[in-house]
């Protein structure tokens, strides 16, 4: 991992979640800030909502009003760092400028790619947090998305001609599992060596793009 971070430039990439001051009537959104901190540092599997509510100046009674199990808690934190994930995509694709419609379209759609990477190697407690598997479903849609950041981009090269509109549904779906598997190829303890991680994140992205044209 060492290695990767020293041969890619991901320096800008690093997500800082916004603090925000904490009031009574927004407990739940401290809690669920300092939760994202807590998770940048030792994980979600970590968590511990009373160390949380101590922190943030509380009872631990007190944030059972607004999280009734550590469950919905940590739903509540996934959230969040996903919806920080798609913050970067979004970031990387309103950089792509240009009046080049077919050529910007598929820039972008590389750009959200290598910052959906770029973002679990810069943040790989974040990340892992963002897809961790939990019994209780989401009660708002995550805002921003990054399902819709993809969606969004490969609409962008449809109407630019890159792409047939037939293929809109299927290229979401190979486009996310592509860039996920490297995402987290790349983040786990099994990456070989010898292999230039930026060049493979490059590699792959370029197959995508060849494989839905």
């Amino acid at each position: 991992m060492t290695e990767y971070v020293s041969s890619v430039n991901i320096s800008d990439t690093m997500v800082d979640v916004p603090e925000k001051p904490y009031h009574h009537g927004s407990l739940d959104q401290a809690l669920v800030e300092a939760g994202v901190e807590a998770v940048r540092d030792v994980g979600i599997s970590k968590l511990s909502l009373r160390d949380l509510a101590r922190n943030v100046g509380v009872s631990s009674s007190a944030t059972y009003r607004h999280f009734p199990s550590r469950e919905y808690f940590e739903m509540r934190v996934s959230q969040r760092c996903r919806e920080a994930l798609a913050q970067a995509m979004n970031d990387a694709s309103a950089r792509i400028v240009g009046s080049n419609t077919k050529r910007r379209s598929v820039e972008r759609f590389e750009a959200i790619g290598r910052a959906y990477v770029n973002f679990a190697v810069s943040n790989p407690t974040l990340f892992e947090a963002a897809f961790s598997r939990n019994e209780v479903g989401i009660d708002r849609p995550d805002d921003p998305s990054p399902w819709l950041s993809l969606t969004d981009s490969i609409d962008q090269m449809i109407d630019a001609g890159v792409i047939p509109s037939a293929r809109r549904e299927d290229v979401s779906m190979i486009a996310w599992s592509n860039v996920h598997g490297i995402a987290t190829i790349i983040t786990s303890s099994i990456w070989p060596a010898g292999v230039s991680a930026g060049q493979q994140i490059d590699v792959v992205i370029a197959g995508i793009i060849r494989s839905i044209k």
